[in-house]
């Protein structure tokens, strides 16, 4: 028999982890505004503010959306793999350090999302232009190094023409 209860104490705390590390990447033309990279998956709950530098905006409703479908998502493959796999047995030392991670990845966001201008709104209130997509591990910088063949590129084109000019 399936312990459900069992099975919610797990996923919660793995929902949380999975939410704040991976997460899908926008990068957006905001009608009326300028280029923004926003985050959210499957729909954008999360993108940079547009009264001062550094803050963000939060979208309550699309946050909900993300956080329920990964939730949904985590419960679906726990409940698949003891149902058909392996049975899950859960270990108090590992719940314990599952929820203690949680926990401080759920402080930090929480941290960043209130030490600048943050604000909240119940829905996104602009339209957008998607450009580019792609997801992301929290601590990568997979973003960046895409950019950086494409300035080196240029600083070659530019490097180039000078030498041509003199």
């Amino acid at each position: 028999m399936i312990n459900k209860k069992r099975l919610l104490s797990l996923a919660l705390p793995l929902t949380v982890i999975l939410f704040i590390l991976f997460t899908k990447w926008w990068i957006v033309d905001v009608i009326d505004g300028s280029d923004c990279v926003t985050y959210g998956f499957p729909l954008i709950y999360k993108a940079p503010a547009f009264h001062t530098s550094l803050a963000q905006q939060f979208f309550i409703v699309e946050f909900l959306i993300d956080f329920l479908t990964y939730f949904l998502i985590v419960f679906t493959l726990l409940f698949s793999i003891d149902k058909f796999g392996l049975k899950i047995k859960l270990n108090k030392k590992l719940l314990i350090i599952i929820y203690t991670i949680a926990a401080i990845l759920f402080g930090i966001e929480v941290l960043l999302a209130t030490v600048f201008e943050t604000s909240f709104s119940v829905k996104r209130n602009f339209d957008i232009e998607i450009k580019q997509t792609g997801f992301k591990f929290y601590f990568s910088e997979e973003e960046r190094k895409k950019d950086i063949p494409q300035v080196t590129s240029i600083n070659k084109d530019l490097n180039h023409h000078h030498s041509i000019l003199s």
